[in-house]
């Protein structure tokens, strides 16, 4: 037995975590890059996360690194990224845009989306205008 026999299953702590940062699994599934299915089998336990995926789900769930495969390796509770003050925004406060999308009055994870699709579109259309 583990040495963390009352830690919850990876996948419950995830969708905790998920809760906890009011992320959709939909939008846990784009910056992710997996499908809203995939999310919904790992975090009822019906599959453990690809390892190549892993540092996908850290990054978007603001998870330590390797702390899921710790967790699924060693039974050890996931570990979130010690945030403080100090950390810088999501958004690239000096892009107009990016700020006036950063202070809208919704959750963090409509924002993070809305500006990934801002960075999505500004990349297409650099794209275009290059070629």
């Amino acid at each position: 037995m583990s040495q963390h026999s009352n830690v919850l299953p990876v996948g419950k702590q995830l969708a905790r975590r998920r809760e906890e940062l009011d992320i959709p699994q939909g939008a846990l599934a784009q910056m992710a890059g997996v499908t809203v299915t995939s999310i919904s089998k790992a975090e009822n336990d019906r599959v453990a996360i690809r390892r190549g995926k892993r540092s996908d789900w850290e990054q978007a769930l603001r998870l330590k690194p390797g702390t899921i495969s710790r967790a699924y390796d060693g039974g050890s509770p996931i570990e979130p990224l010690e945030e403080s003050a100090s950390m810088p925004p999501y958004a690239d406060l000096a892009n107009p845009r990016e700020r006036a999308i950063w202070e809208l009055k919704i959750s963090e994870a409509d924002r993070r989306t809305i500006i990934d699709l801002l960075r999505q579109e500004r990349r297409e259309s650099e794209g275009r205008n290059s070629a």
